[in-house]
């Protein structure tokens, strides 16, 4: 027994450097991964991807293009990024990716970027500029598809362009702070062009770019518009290619332009310890030349701007969809000013309930101009009608002093959504228009200003809607004339005594013609958090109203 484990024992020490050298040379000729782990003798470590969607493919093209990355001391793992993904790493949640690739610098919010506690954000390692899409049989509809377009020449057009959704989608976001960038803002709040063009955008919003995609493939040449990014419009253009869709033309923004930056993310929060040389060697990947053409297949730039080597083309060689060879480079907006922008996105798109109280006292047929003031409060109350969309709440009433116990006020349209029928007409906004259009009938009496500011704030209240912005809509001539009634010490103690900031119903008061008590309706307005306006030219009423919605981006702090 002795002399059998002796002789086994030779037998091993004999053969055993004839085996590690066979192991040896077979994987050095072999050239691959194992090999290269048997000299190392590394143990892999996991490393986990987050990738948004558009760059999942071209992240794992690149990986099994060089399978050795990191001497194949790494294993990664390239998953979809979760839209939840920046407020769980804030959170330090479990099972964050090592690695995150987001299509834009804009998708980490207001995540600390400065000092690495977090995350390391480091340069893009591609782009996509935003683009208008259009539908390419009718790929003039704006201009020369070879010119770039101006905002003002798609906000004014008769079918203005859909927008993805600014508040899920990066490149509806870049391109509305984009639009904001060109236009400004005044004295602290969006100036009005912007935010009709918010209104006018908010219309037709996209829940994302490939529902635009569809209804343009449903409708053909009659299909709206889109902004979205080049690569979305080269990959929608190489499925048309093969029958899967109507084939789209892009055309750049002037103005302002906005790109993806897709930056490359480094996870340090909750993270174990051995992936650095794993993650370098995961960039150094994707910034070199494998790297480089898999992004190129995928239809995206470089971050200056430059097509990638291996971008798509169609039989002509021409690249469908893309702007040309190279364009000029747009970085994302700053976080904090898109943040900004979506704030007031947020707060101009708010389901709107609105009370319009329109002044139908007989002073109110006093001649103003070509007209008369009951006819600019009319047009006041159409043009800012126009203004709201389709899932808006409005109502109206008429004012003057009535014979008792007849209250001053008179409801000639509850409030309702606009899309119901109302009154034996087909929607709400028709009955609120025929009856803007009879004011004059009801023209007759004084002025019961403050009696009625209390009452039209308290019905407003009364119906609350906690998910809508909730406002009274006043217009006036602008003086109380009946005696005996609520005074107006009375009337602002009563609003400011009922406010309720968890039911906020600030009354917008406009004043129009050279006898508005432009005092009154100042106190009035400010007891409810409201604003007031004097308005002595038609020219001035849609400013106002714009003005008035501008409010709600900065209520209850807005600056006068």
């Amino acid at each position: 027994m002795t002399g059998r484990h002796r002789r086994n024992g030779i037998r091993r020490r004999a053969r055993g450097p004839f085996v590690v050298l066979t192991v040896l040379l077979a994987a050095l000729g072999a050239g691959g991964y194992l090999g290269y782990r048997a000299l190392t003798a590394c143990e892999p470590v996991d490393l986990l991807v987050a990738a948004d969607p558009a760059v999942v493919a071209p992240v794992r093209q690149a990986l099994d293009d060089q399978p050795d990355v990191a001497g194949g001391c790494a294993r990664y793992q390239v998953v979809d990024a979760a839209a939840t993904l920046a407020t769980d790493i804030r959170d330090r949640a479990e099972g964050l990716p090592a690695v995150w690739i987001p299509d834009s610098s804009l998708a980490l919010g207001s995540l600390d970027t400065t000092s690495g506690v977090l995350v390391d954000q480091r340069p893009s390692l591609a782009s996509s500029p935003v683009v208008l899409v259009v539908p390419q049989a009718d790929a003039a509809r704006y201009g020369d598809p070879a010119q770039p377009v101006t905002w003002d020449a798609l906000l004014t057009h008769p079918q203005p362009p859909a927008l993805p959704d600014p508040a899920v989608d990066r490149a509806g976001l870049a391109a509305l702070s984009a639009l904001h960038t060109a236009i400004g803002d005044e004295a602290g709040r969006p100036r009005p062009a912007f935010v009709a063009a918010v209104l006018t955008l908010s219309r037709a919003v996209l829940a994302s770019p490939a529902d635009g995609y569809a209804a343009v493939a449903r409708e053909g040449a009659a299909g709206r518009a889109l902004l979205a990014s080049e690569q979305t419009a080269v990959r929608h253009n190489g499925e048309a290619a093969g029958g899967a869709g109507v084939p789209v033309t892009a055309v750049a923004l002037r103005d302002a332009t906005a790109a993806l930056d897709f930056p490359f993310v480094r996870v340090h929060a909750n993270q174990p310890r051995g992936l650095d040389r794993a993650a370098d060697a995961l960039e150094a990947l994707l910034r070199g030349p494998v790297g480089r053409a898999a992004f190129g297949a995928a239809g995206l730039r470089a971050p200056d701007g430059v097509r990638l080597p291996g971008a798509p083309a169609d039989a002509t060689g021409s690249p469908p969809g893309w702007l040309g060879e190279q364009v000029p480079s747009a970085a994302p907006p700053p976080r904090p000013f898109a943040l900004d922008t979506l704030r007031i996105w947020s707060s101009l798109t708010l389901h709107s309930r609105m009370l319009a109280v329109i002044d139908v006292s007989g002073s109110m047929a006093a001649q103003a101009g070509d007209s008369d003031r009951i006819g600019l409060a009319a047009g006041a109350a159409q043009a800012g009608l126009g203004l709201f969309p389709d899932t808006s709440s409005v109502g109206l009433w008429a004012f003057s002093s009535q014979p008792p116990p007849d209250p001053p006020w008179q409801e000639l349209v509850p409030v309702g959504p606009l899309t119901e029928p109302a009154l034996g007409a087909s929607t709400r906004r028709e009955a609120l228009a025929a009856q803007v259009a009879g004011l004059r009938e009801h023209l007759g009496g004084r002025t019961a200003l403050y009696d009625t500011a209390v009452a039209a704030t308290r019905a407003v209240r009364a119906g609350f809607e906690p998910a809508a912005s909730n406002s009274v809509v006043l217009i006036t001539d602008g003086r109380n004339e009946v005696p005996g009634g609520t005074d107006l010490p009375t009337a602002v103690q009563t609003l400011r005594a009922e406010a309720d900031p968890t039911r906020p119903a600030p009354l917008i008061a406009i004043g129009l013609g050279p006898d508005v008590d432009t005092e009154a309706l100042r106190q009035l307005a400010e007891a409810t958090g409201g604003r007031s306006y004097h308005a002595q030219d038609p020219q001035d009423i849609r400013g106002v109203f714009l003005d008035a919605l501008s409010q709600r981006a900065c209520r209850p702090t807005c600056p006068g």
